[in-house]
């Protein structure tokens, strides 16, 4: 049985290619959905997640353009669950992190796939190729400041990954507990039909 095409990798030459780039303005607040007890500006290192380094050599923060895409990517991995454990939202708080520069980010999504040759399987398929776009894209002569993709679990919904380098540049503007706004929380279950487990 022939297997499935893991999805094409940087062409040889990357480095000379001109980048879709998308700039996100000074003043605008991302989200990121965090264990309460670490750095809201966690940028890991751990070669687990889909951005991250394959080389080890930087780290990655994910974040969202809006609560829906952090909750969306942080609380839904298990495809297809109706549940989120409760004592998986009380150990996590939302954080807003403000752009104190403005940041360019490499589009991969809409026309950003086809401009630099990859497909949504990039952001969608297995880890191993994405973090080959990571490394080519973060040692790319233009020096962007990371990564924006599709949400896997909520493709309506925009998230980035930053690359290390950018740290200085970004402000924690609030945290809260996920579980202490209630209604909120609420909005978000019934969002995605998902229950307390």
């Amino acid at each position: 049985m022939r297997q499935p095409d893991p999805g094409p990798v940087p062409a040889i030459g990357f480095a000379r290619s001109e980048l879709p780039v998308e700039t996100i303005t000074t003043g605008t607040r991302l989200v990121r959905l965090h264990l309460s007890d670490f750095d809201p500006l966690f940028f890991g290192r751990t070669g687990n997640n889909r951005f991250d380094d394959p080389a080890n050599g930087y780290g990655v923060c994910y974040l969202a353009m809006t609560r829906e895409g952090a909750f969306a990517e942080t609380c839904l991995r298990a495809v297809g669950a109706r549940f989120v454990a409760l004592s998986f939202l009380e150990a996590r708080s939302f954080s807003e992190i403000e752009v104190a520069v403005p940041l360019r980010l490499v589009s991969l999504h809409g026309p950003g796939l086809a401009r630099i040759g990859a497909t949504a399987t990039v952001t969608s398929g297995p880890h191993g190729v994405a973090r080959q776009w990571s490394r080519a894209i973060h040692d790319h002569p233009a020096e962007p400041d990371g990564i924006a993709y599709r949400s896997n679990h909520d493709n309506s919904q925009l998230c980035v990954a930053l690359f290390e380098r950018v740290r200085d540049s970004l402000i924690v503007a609030t945290t809260q507990p996920i579980t202490s706004n209630t209604n909120r929380l609420a909005e978000l279950l019934a969002r995605y039909d998902v229950g307390l487990g």
